[in-house]
């Protein structure tokens, strides 16, 4: 059963290990090719694992976007209510995975690895003291106005419909929505 836990901001270490261990979970179903696609309507017919990411890749580069301007103390174009719309949200879902369709599987992998990694670095490299810092801007989230809740905020999916399960963006359309919200060990 998960806790109630969709205001816990986590520290540095916590959110790279969740998300570490959840983009592992994507490549792991990559490699393998089973895997059920949850929550993810499209509507140009049934998504694959590629698509998906594509998906979480796309989302990823925008968060990076958020953390990399709130470092600068600057708030993000995906934090501006015009954005911040099912419509708009759908709108670059499908124009992403279409965009993603004419890739090959090699670039996909390359793109995904290196957003990955860059997300998981840019999170880890923040000075603990900055990651507590109030921020200069708003976020329409209910977390802390600082960059830990505002990478709380941004890494919690929409398509999750309990909303608990940050930085577990690639999980959520798995299919495991029953995750532990505990930080995972042994991922790497």
């Amino acid at each position: 059963m998960l806790a109630d836990m969709r205001d816990e901001v986590f520290d540095q270490d916590r959110a790279c290990q969740a998300l570490s261990h959840d983009r592992d979970r994507l490549v792991e179903a990559m490699d393998s090719g089973v895997a059920d696609i949850d929550r993810l309507t499209f509507p140009d017919g049934p998504l694959t694992l590629l698509d998906l990411a594509v998906h979480v890749t796309m989302w990823d580069e925008i968060n990076l976007g958020v953390v990399t301007l709130a470092l600068r103390g600057r708030p993000h174009w995906s934090l501006d209510p015009r954005w911040e719309t099912a419509e708009a949200g759908g709108a670059l879902n499908v124009g992403g995975v279409r965009a993603g369709r004419g890739l090959t599987e090699e670039l996909i992998r390359h793109r995904f690895h290196a957003v990955r990694q860059a997300h998981i670095d840019t999170i880890a490299e923040i000075p603990r003291s900055q990651w507590e810092q109030e921020l200069p801007f708003a976020h329409s989230g209910s977390q802390p106005r600082t960059l830990g809740g505002l990478c709380h905020y941004v890494n919690t999916p929409e398509a999750d419909p309990t909303r608990k399960l940050t930085y577990q963006h690639a999980a959520v359309h798995l299919g495991a929505t029953s995750l532990s919200r505990a930080a995972p060990t042994g991922t790497g």
